[in-house]
């Protein structure tokens, strides 16, 4: 089974909420978990990388990708060009091998 990183979570929360919208629907295709989507989005909206809007008439709030979040989504697209978010390699050093800070 494939497990997701915490980047690649918050990516397709950022993601699915560029044009705003609701919890559920974020959870939904995100693939989250009610327990998931509430403390993913709660740091979110923390960090300033969401935004969530009340919309009184209608009973519900929506959650929108603030330009920090965008910035978010670039940094974590470019990285997975680079592959700095898998753990294959770090700073050129094969897998599984013990790095002394002196290494780097």
């Amino acid at each position: 089974m494939n497990y997701r990183s915490t980047a690649d979570i918050i990516a397709m929360i950022l993601f699915t909420a560029i044009n705003g919208e609701r919890k559920s629907s974020i959870m939904s295709k995100a693939h989250l978990n009610y327990r998931q989507i509430k403390k993913y989005i709660r740091i979110l909206v923390i960090s300033g990388l969401v935004v969530e809007r009340s919309n009184l008439s209608e009973g519900s709030t929506m959650y929108h990708t603030t330009d920090k979040g965008k910035n978010y989504l670039d940094m974590y697209e470019e990285s997975k060009v680079y592959n700095l978010t898998s753990n294959l390699y770090v700073f050129g050093k094969e897998p599984n091998r013990d790095i002394s800070p002196y290494e780097l």
